[in-house]
């Protein structure tokens, strides 16, 4: 997706690449903190300053973190759901609306959540590309029936905020898409990850080093994955005592995402190039 060529002869990587060597200065959305080694390392590559401007995390302070019910904005209550489920027992999964698993691939991690017998919201979309039919259609037959109990898939926008917020909720399966992980671990959740396009796969690289998350194994030439590998990770991350590191590791990091004090000297840092680089 990302090296393919659009209607101006160059891919979205194309592009990237020549604005940054273009550029003055490179502003990153991340921190010191988190990852210095990585930020030193793109200084080196691109012979120029790179600024982090701060992980920009939402305030969650602002989250209504009660587990209130969401008053009829749903159909299905999402909160409402959550409220009967032990602290730290739900899985939420989400994967972005950018790029979408095949229909073999999304039936292995439907089989492999259902495998794991963890409890498990899942946060699905109906494909861009999908014309005709019901969305429930991706799915395995009957697996939404078999999964009553311990498991649901909601269809469509969920307010991710609030429920990365909720008690119950104790990891996150991730695309690695920035905002996601940023939102996750400023809770502290252990993540599971599946990366899909981009940027995602060095995300995942980066959060596995620091040990708060483990990737979903693949097939090294093909790059699929199979339920029992999802199965393994989700009980691993969520429930084994194996994990326990995994977990302890996630709520260790949260400081890094919720210091409003140190995201907020990162975006002095950047306001000070911008004038730096307008006086010359």
């Amino acid at each position: 997706m990302g090296t393919q060529e659009n209607e101006s002869g160059l891919s979205i990587v194309q592009r990237v690449s020549l604005t940054f060597f273009g550029s003055k200065f490179v502003c990153v959305r991340s921190c010191f903190e988190l990852e210095s080694k990585w930020l030193s390392l793109l200084a080196e590559l691109f012979k120029k300053d790179v600024v982090p401007v701060g992980l920009l995390a939402p305030p969650a302070e602002k989250i209504n973190l009660a587990g209130e019910s969401l008053g009829g904005e749903h159909e299905f209550d999402v909160i409402d759901w959550l409220n009967k489920h032990s602290p730290k027992s739900v899985l939420y999964i989400a994967l972005g609306s950018e790029a979408a698993l095949s229909t073999e691939l999304l039936h292995e991690l439907a089989f492999g959540l259902e495998r794991s017998g963890v409890p498990f919201l899942w946060a699905l979309r109906k494909p861009a590309g999908m014309i005709g039919g019901a969305a429930t259609d991706i799915l395995p037959a009957s697996f939404e029936e078999r999964i009553k109990g311990f498991g649901h898939v909601e269809w469509g926008w969920v307010p991710q905020m609030r429920i990365l917020a909720h008690a119950s909720v104790g990891g996150f399966l991730t695309h690695c898409g920035p905002s996601s992980v940023i939102e996750s671990l400023q809770f502290g959740h252990p993540l599971i990850m599946l990366p899909l396009i981009i940027d995602q796969g060095l995300i995942a690289r980066v959060l596995e080093e620091r040990g708060v998350g483990v990737e979903v194994p693949r097939d090294a030439e093909t790059g699929d994955f199979d339920q029992e590998g999802v199965a393994k990770v989700v009980r691993f991350v969520m429930v084994e005592e194996d994990g326990k590191l995994i977990r302890h590791n996630a709520e260790k990091i949260q400081p890094i995402f919720t210091d409003k004090i140190s995201q907020e000297r990162h975006l002095d840092g950047f306001i000070k190039h911008l004038e730096k680089y307008r006086s010359t």
